[in-house]
């Protein structure tokens, strides 16, 4: 697949392309480090950039509020990134949060979240067949506590020039 390829030409106009999707996704994903060394990356996981998708014009999303702010008033979404990622097990993608919502599927094995607000450390399991929103404004953690490999897509919309992940020190409320 050609992440590179752009069709619409009022995108183009709209604004340049993504600073080159491959790079993007390299820095969100955790191979190129985006935050000092007080950041905690993961271990375990293994990325694959399924799809990556510029709107010709943002659209504002809003999300109903949960315990987190869900972006406030909501954000500009102009970015549509589609990642699968497989995390073996006792793998896990380290503390950080995202440029904007995310979309979250459990397609095979298990993953438990956690928040880092919650000094209990308890994780909240989701199963293969399950999903959920990750607002993406809060730090979390997300491990494969299982015995087999885990495999999730992530649907991130992001603003113009959103970071796919944003590296967090660790908040201490876990004893990993």
């Amino acid at each position: 697949m050609n992440l590179n390829n752009r069709t619409n030409p009022s995108t183009a106009a709209r604004r340049p392309l993504l600073a080159g999707p491959l790079l993007c996704c390299a820095v969100a994903l955790g191979l190129v480090p985006t935050q000092d060394a007080r950041a905690t990356p993961g271990a375990g996981v293994t990325p694959r950039a399924v799809a990556i998708g510029v709107l010709p014009e943002p659209v504002r999303a809003k999300f109903k509020a949960d315990n987190h702010d869900g972006f406030g008033s909501g954000t500009d979404v102009a970015d549509i990134v589609m990642v699968e990622f497989t995390i073996a097990p006792g793998g896990y993608f380290g503390w950080h949060k995202h440029g904007g919502p995310v979309w979250v599927v459990v397609k095979q094995g298990s993953l438990m979240l956690y928040d880092s607000e919650d000094v209990t450390c308890t994780g909240t399991a989701y199963a293969a067949g399950t999903a959920f929103l990750d607002s993406g404004d809060h730090v979390h953690n997300a491990r494969n506590e299982g015995s087999e490999p885990a495999v999730v897509y992530g649907t991130f919309m992001l603003p113009d020039d959103g970071a796919l992940r944003i590296d967090a020190p660790n908040p201490g409320v876990c004893p990993f």
